[in-house]
């Protein structure tokens, strides 16, 4: 797959299947081979915790301030280490996200007061 970095074409959310198996590629060329569906589990819940962090430190919850630029970095983080452990599971998150979204849709939401 041609590099985001070297692809003059704009990016869009609809790359992220190609570019998490690029990802998953590069991850097993690079060594990383033992456990993959834990090792990106686990990467994911980094992930997240690093978000939370930068959200805590951008709202003033935390001892350092931080910047809405870290936020969305480490989002963006979230959102590619999804869709690359979703590579490596062999999980279809498209699919899966259009069947959970039909949760959400029908499950109700709090009434007004």
């Amino acid at each position: 797959m041609l590099s985001i970095v070297d692809n003059p074409r704009p990016f869009t959310l609809a790359d992220l299947p190609g570019v998490a198996a690029d990802v998953a590629a590069k991850l097993t060329d690079a060594g990383f081979t033992e456990a993959p569906h834990l090792r990106q589990a686990l990467a994911l819940a980094e992930e997240a915790g690093e978000f939370v962090g930068a959200v805590r430190r951008h709202y003033g919850l935390a001892r350092r301030s931080g910047s809405f630029e870290d936020v969305e970095a480490e989002l963006a983080d979230v959102v590619i280490t999804a869709f690359v452990t979703a590579h490596t599971m062999g999980i279809d998150l498209e699919r899966a996200v259009a069947a959970k979204l039909g949760v959400v849709y029908t499950r109700g939401w709090r009434e007004e007061r």
